[in-house]
């Protein structure tokens, strides 16, 4: 009979999942809202349909691991140093900030110094599961915007395991913050260094012995097995078991197996995911959120304007534009799923009250709960300032609309720049379009023939007048929409001149099987030699 009613529960999950997936989908949510909504409904505090045991807790858990693995993948090393300084200042000055503002008002509310430590540094962070399914589902984990939400993340995760040490040390008397927490960091670096050195050695050697044999159901084990073990190992040493698996992606993601990897991993990835959602909805008290519920909603409140104000007045220091910088930061400003762990354990150790621990486990999770909505505010916002300001495409004057023989820029950041600086001293005439209004304002200012417009759009190549180019350049800074680029322009001009920047190896070669005449990797001085090619032809 137990084997029956955990049969049920699984199969209720399941309809659960499909069902707020196909209605929050018609009604242009997101999946990521209706699978919390969904567990909300069916779990405790619901309709009690489900209770959220230790089995589906982690087996939830097992979906951020998959989850950081995957995006391991997207990112080999060489594209991780490609990240702006910035954008790892921006996260460790996120969280000192955010944490010292929140710790300072949970004094004033009355807790004490401890407690409001760990108060301050569990809701300095957010929730990576959530974020990176958003830009992953948006296409935009590869873009510029997408590399500095991605950044600040990742400096978040590598401070979890100082802090839960942090945490555990204030529980403990007899211990030595500043010597645990030293002690927490040399694992970090240790495990980081060992799982990366030897995986460079021994892991891709193995894949490649397996793959040799031609059995996919072992392909798959091993893409498990390399998930899971790289993950447990770094938990061995104090990190997160995600945070593992993502070095094992990053390790993988430099050789010729990586989509066959992504392949394997995408089904356990997506409903184990999903499952983690759900666990979020389940995890929410009604009844204390019913019985205080202006205390909580203004909690909610303070923490997504709170760390949006923080968190973009920072990324306005570091350079961001400012429409962006909001963006990011209602991004990034709910608490996340190692918030919940932090709070769990100063519970454990008595550092925070079960009454007061609940509270905020519950504002955290409602926090996540208004990710994307509150995102999809942002992103609004970013685009409509995008639109105004700058001259789009299809008002350009006169006399750039009846260029022949010139060159099409599409995107025009460090290598879209580049190229225009050798064309210019060429002599020989160009126009670029991008999507960054603060690039295009500098452009302008100068004189430069740069505005705003997607060039994926076919009404965008049509105002750029394509038919007449002498040559495409590809910079856009997205290598899903470079590729499509690529294709649609071979597709329409078989005989016009492609030349591209690619992110690595990989997609170089998918550029040039797209139809791209010259490609050149970014670990190059790529500007330069796309310009030197152009000309030679």
């Amino acid at each position: 009979m137990a084997e029956a009613g955990y049969l049920l529960e699984v199969i209720v999950v399941l309809l659960a999942a499909v069902v707020s997936t196909l209605l929050f989908q018609r009604l242009g949510l997101g999946t990521v809202l209706g699978y919390i909504v969904a567990g909300t409904v069916i779990g405790p505090a619901g309709l009690g349909l489900v209770s959220e045991g230790e089995t589906i807790r982690a087996l939830a858990e097992l979906g951020i691991v998959f989850l950081l693995f995957t995006v391991g993948l997207e990112l080999p090393v060489e594209r991780i140093k490609l990240l702006f300084w910035r954008t790892f200042a921006l996260g460790a000055a996120q969280i000192l900030a955010t944490g010292v503002a929140v710790a300072g008002v949970a004094l004033w509310a009355g807790a004490n110094g401890s407690a409001a430590a760990v108060i301050g540094g569990a809701l300095a962070l957010s929730s990576t599961a959530i974020v990176l399914r958003m830009l992953s589902d948006r296409r935009e984990l590869t873009t510029q915007f997408g590399r500095s939400a991605f950044g600040v993340l990742l400096v978040q995760d590598l401070a979890v395991a100082p802090f839960l040490v942090w945490v555990l040390a204030l529980g403990q008397t007899e211990l030595t913050l500043p010597a645990a927490v030293g002690f927490a960091l040399l694992k970090m670096l240790v495990a980081v260094v060992v799982i990366l050195g030897l995986g460079r050695v021994v892991l891709r050697h193995l894949v490649w012995q397996v793959a040799s044999l031609r059995e996919p159901e072992i392909f798959a084990a091993l893409t498990l097995f390399v998930a899971l073990a790289t993950g447990w190992l770094a938990q061995l040493a104090g990190l997160s078991m995600a945070f593992g698996a993502f070095l094992a992606g990053m390790l993988l993601a430099g050789t010729n197996y990586r989509h066959q990897v992504a392949a394997e991993i995408q089904p356990f990835r997506g409903l184990l995911l999903g499952l983690f959602y759900m666990t979020i909805g389940m995890s929410v008290d009604l009844a204390l959120a019913l019985e205080r519920p202006g205390t909580v909603a203004l909690l909610v409140l303070a923490l997504l304007f709170g760390k949006t104000l923080l968190l973009a007045g920072l990324a306005r220091l570091l350079g961001f534009a400012w429409a962006q910088a909001l963006h990011l930061g209602m991004l990034l400003s709910q608490g996340g799923e190692f918030s919940v762990l932090l709070l769990g354990a100063a519970l454990a150790v008595g550092i925070l009250a079960s009454a007061e621990g609940q509270l905020l486990v519950l504002v955290v999770t409602l926090s996540m709960m208004a990710t994307p909505l509150f995102a999809r505010l942002g992103r609004g916002v970013e685009q409509r300032a995008e639109r105004s300001g700058v001259i789009p495409v299809e008002e350009v004057p006169e006399a750039t609309r009846s260029l022949r023989d010139h060159v099409v820029i599409a995107g025009f950041g460090r290598v879209g720049t580049a190229v225009a600086a050798s064309l210019e001293a060429a002599g020989v005439p160009f126009i670029a379009v991008d999507l960054n209004p603060h690039t295009i304002a500098r452009a302008q200012a100068r004189g430069r023939p740069v505005y705003y417009g997607d060039a994926t759009r076919p009404e965008i190549l049509d105002a750029l007048h394509v038919e007449r180019a002498r040559a495409v350049v590809v910079a856009i800074d997205n290598a899903k929409a470079a590729l499509t680029l690529v294709a649609f322009l071979t597709y329409l001009f078989p005989d016009l001149g492609i030349y591209a920047r690619a992110y690595d190896d990989a997609h170089a070669a998918e550029l040039e099987k797209a139809g791209a005449q010259t490609v050149v990797p970014e670990l190059v001085a790529t500007g330069v030699k796309l310009a030197g090619s152009i000309l030679e032809k």
